[in-house]
Formats: C-alpha cells, sequence, structure tokens
C-alpha cells in the first residue's frame, strides 16, 4: 500500500519542490521538504520517511555528500538522485555510494511518479512468498519474512536492489540470468533500458557478501550473458 507513504523532496529550487509536491499529493503521498543535503540527513534523523529524493546540485551539502551521510545511517532508506546532469559517471557514481535509482531533469512527473513506486514496492517484502521461508547459501542466509540477510550470522546492510538481485541469483544457484532479466526483477520492466547500472549494483552486493570481490565464491560473471549464483554454495 503505498498511499500515505512519507516522501522527501530535496532540492534548492522551491518551485521545483512546490511542483513535485503538488503532483505526490495528489497522487496520495505525503511529503516533507528540505533546500540542501544538511536538510535531508535531519529529515531521516528526526523524521519517518519512506523514500528521499535527493537533487545532486545544491549548496551547503550536495546531494553526493548527502548521499553518503544517509547511507551511514540506513542501507534501507530508498534514495532517487534528481540531476541536471546527464553524464553516465555522475550516475554510476550515485549507483556506486548506494542510490536506488536516479532520474535526469527535466522530467515528467509522471515518470517521476512511476519510478518512486517502483523503488517503494521493491523495498518493502515480497508478500507472496513464503513468510517463514529461508534461503541458505553456505553462509548467507535470506529470511525472505524479515527482509534480513546475514553472513556468518552477521547482519548485511543492504539495498533494497541489491537485496532483490540476492534473492533472485541466490533462489536458483545455477541459474544464469542476463543483465535484463535482474533489472526487470529487481526494477521492474521500465528500467530496461538502464540495464547496464546492473552491473554497479552487483559489484556493491560483492563487496558486502564475497570475501575477495575480485574473485567472487557467491555471485559469478558469465561474460557476454550476465550473472549467476554459485552451485557449490
Amino acid at each position: 500500500m503505498l498511499v500515505g507513504k512519507v516522501v522527501a523532496i530535496i532540492d534548492d529550487e522551491s518551485k521545483i519542490r512546490d511542483t513535485i509536491k503538488s503532483y505526490l499529493q495528489n497522487e496520495g503521498f505525503d511529503t516533507v521538504e528540505g533546500d540542501d543535503g544538511v536538510a535531508a540527513v535531519k529529515l531521516v534523523k528526526n523524521q519517518t520517511v519512506d523514500l528521499i529524493l535527493l537533487d545532486v546540485m545544491m549548496p551547503n551539502m550536495d546531494g553526493f555528500q548527502a548521499l553518503r551521510e544517509i547511507r551511514s545511517i540506513s542501507r534501507k532508506m530508498p534514495i532517487i538522485m534528481l540531476t541536471a546532469k546527464s553524464e553516465e559517471i555522475d550516475k554510476l557514481l550515485g549507483l556506486e555510494m548506494g542510490a536506488d535509482d536516479y532520474i535526469t531533469k527535466p522530467f515528467s512527473m509522471r515518470e517521476l511518479v512511476a519510478r518512486i513506486k517502483t523503488v517503494l514496492r521493491r523495498s518493502e517484502p515480497d508478500s507472496t512468498e513464503d513468510p517463514d521461508e529461508l534461503i541458505i547459501r553456505g553462509p548467507i542466509e535470506i529470511n525472505l519474512n524479515t527482509y534480513e540477510v546475514k553472513l556468518n550470522g552477521t547482519l548485511l546492510s543492504l539495498t533494497p536492489t541489491e537485496y532483490k538481485i540476492l534473492v533472485t541469483l541466490a533462489q536458483k544457484p545455477g541459474r544464469v540470468y542476463s543483465r535484463l532479466q535482474l533489472m526487470n526483477s529487481a526494477m521492474g520492466e521500465a528500467f530496461a533500458n538502464y540495464e547496464r547500472s546492473i552491473d554497479t549494483h552487483v559489484s556493491n552486493l560483492r563487496k558486502k557478501v564475497e570475501k575477495d570481490p575480485a574473485h567472487p565464491e557467491f555471485i559469478h560473471t558469465v561474460y557476454g550473458i550476465g550473472y549467476r549464483f554459485g552451485e557449490n554454495t
């Protein structure tokens, strides 16, 4: 249920905040606002927020700095970066730092709402899954009910996208998934044109679950195709 979810709109341009606020409220969302990265961090610390729209270019503390601070507080907070830059390096930097998605200005309100709904849905456990089901692959334990992942008994902090990718791969060890298949599973068909960003999410995931990310034991690359989870784990 997405109605009543609280979206934080962090942008230094008041007209943009007002436009997004009006549209989101008409869609049934509640909103809070901030005009720089410092405000974003304070909101995460002091208020209940379900998703953050975080502009990149802002005074005092820019979006990348705020993203780093927020991720030190919460790895699971859904974050969508708003950027006027279209360079691929900026998009990948945001993903590498833990953003769940990005959208380039100017964007349509309809597309923005679709992105928000998709990120929020994948940040919640799948209600169709067995509430008592565990996926155990060697030292990795995934609880599909509590949305928790443990490695050797230690709780990991995964972003919603990383969690969905890991679940998809771990449910069927040995099966090869293309980047497009993983993108559809983790982010939905609307993101098919962004399938190369899966590489960044997988790289981040490996840093959390592999002893040596350069020589992965669990998440293997199938060159020219995509990824698979090791069969012997």
